[in-house]
């Protein structure tokens, strides 16, 4: 069964990519969101008339529902069973968990497409990874890089809106929209919707994943430390490479000793980067070199160094065209 989560504890790589099943009109929708502690989460009205918070990660995996929602919304007998070469999927068809024309759906990812023609959410049984994450943050569905991966989205942090069908012209001259890389195929097609942009730090240009979902899981002195009452806050991560480098060049960089409840150090980077805009400061947590070489390069073009979330998304207005594979930061 595959993860949810790519860096928060751990990094899996994940199998997929989807065509799209679903029309969306060509019109803005701006969708029922709240920014919560610098991540952005879905509040998704559901066929039973209630709302669930769909956490939105760009840097994660799979779509899935957590199995206690599943029970607290009686769908467990819409829970089906798939079984590829003795890897056993549990799923439910989307349109039992919402119906909205405005709400995209999940695509599906190659793995599934010769035996699953809908758009589905997995139902996985709870783990100890899933159960010790929702400790820290609370929502019932967790969206991950297909989820996002035919759409053209506006995170918009400077009013906490999401948007939906805001496509990025690539005639557009801008310095501030650049190019994205994504993992393919031979054929030119998507096979992961983990988008690696170009941020300038200290002078130097790094690759970083595109994530909405970073997080940092913090703990008591780091939340002191910080000044912040919340067990989980949006976050940035680095490989443990740079971060050293970076606190060798730099010692007046302040750091935080296991600020993170996993005892990962955070450093505070004054200023971020991108085009010609500048931000910051900026908190990193340190992540090993190996969740980029080895975990992260399997569902991404080359080695990134990092992800990019909250931490420093939290000064722009940011669209992400998946289409165009542009990206685009305003202030």
């Amino acid at each position: 069964m595959k993860r949810f989560f790519i860096l928060m504890l751990m990094v899996i790589p994940i199998l997929g990519f989807a065509q799209k099943i679903s029309e969306q009109s060509n019109k803005q929708i701006y969708l029922p969101a709240d920014l919560i502690d610098g991540r952005f989460f879905l509040k998704i009205p559901t066929i039973k008339g209630d709302t669930i918070l769909g956490f939105c990660d760009t840097g994660g995996g799979y779509t899935a529902i957590y199995n206690s929602t599943v029970k607290k919304l009686g769908l467990e007998s819409k829970v089906n069973l798939l079984d590829i070469d003795g890897d056993t999927t549990k799923y439910i068809s989307a349109k039992e968990i919402y119906d909205n024309r405005d709400m995209p759906y999940p695509q599906i990812p190659n793995y599934f497409k010769t035996h699953i023609d809908i758009p589905f959410i997995q139902a996985p049984d709870d783990d100890k990874e899933s159960i010790f994450f929702a400790k820290f943050v609370n929502y019932q569905i967790f969206l991950g890089q297909f989820f996002f991966i035919n759409n053209a989205w506006t995170f918009n942090y400077k009013t906490g809106e999401m948007s939906v069908n805001t496509p990025i012209l690539k005639d557009n001259v801008d310095e501030n929209i650049q190019i994205l890389g994504f993992k393919k195929d031979m054929m030119g097609n998507k096979r992961f919707g983990h988008p690696r942009m170009k941020l300038v730090i200290d002078g130097k240009t790094i690759d970083f994943l595109f994530d909405t979902g970073a997080t940092f899981l913090l703990s008591d002195s780091g939340k002191a430390k910080l000044g912040i009452e919340a067990k989980a806050t949006a976050g940035s991560f680095i490989a443990k490479s740079l971060f050293n480098e970076w606190h060798l060049q730099h010692p007046d960089w302040r750091i935080i000793e296991k600020g993170e409840f996993t005892g990962a150090d955070l450093i505070e980077v004054p200023e971020v980067k991108v085009g010609n805009l500048t931000a910051g400061p900026v908190w990193f947590a340190k992540r090993p070199d190996e969740a980029w070489s080895k975990g992260m390069i399997g569902s991404m073009d080359k080695v990134v160094k990092g992800a990019i979330g909250g931490s420093f998304l939290k000064y722009f207005k940011v669209t992400i065209d998946y289409n165009s594979e542009l990206i685009k930061f305003e202030k």
